[in-house]
């Protein structure tokens, strides 16, 4: 997959977690969707970090690239989520919503992925 293709599906599978990942907050704890869904600080995230799928697939690829972008993407933001934006959940429900952004992300991205190999 080119690098420019690789960049785009990565931002749609970052703001299409992040999508996911809000309704699955307004499930567990009540809050409003759509602020979740347009504040710019989550969606920056959520993009830079499923920008990090690209050098995984492009370089491990297959089962252990799926795998270490589920950890990623569900550790980094958690840690980011506590450590930088303050969330005061306990830390089982921000790594279970932010699995629910890693495994829609991951899988977004590994089914548009097409290796050159």
């Amino acid at each position: 997959m080119s690098l420019t293709r690789s960049f785009v599906v990565a931002i749609i599978a970052g703001i299409i977690g992040t999508i996911v990942n809000a309704i699955a907050v307004n499930i567990i704890s009540g809050a409003d969707v759509m602020p979740l869904i347009i504040s710019f600080g989550r969606n920056a995230v959520a993009v830079v970090v499923a920008l990090l799928l690209i050098p995984l697939f492009h370089r491990i690829g297959g089962t252990v690239a799926f795998v270490a972008g589920l950890v990623l993407l569900t550790v980094l933001p958690s840690v980011l989520a506590v450590y930088v934006f303050a969330a005061q959940a306990p830390w089982s429900i921000i790594l279970g919503v932010n699995l629910v952004y890693a495994l829609t992300a991951t899988i977004i991205f590994a089914a548009c992925y097409r290796s050159k190999r």
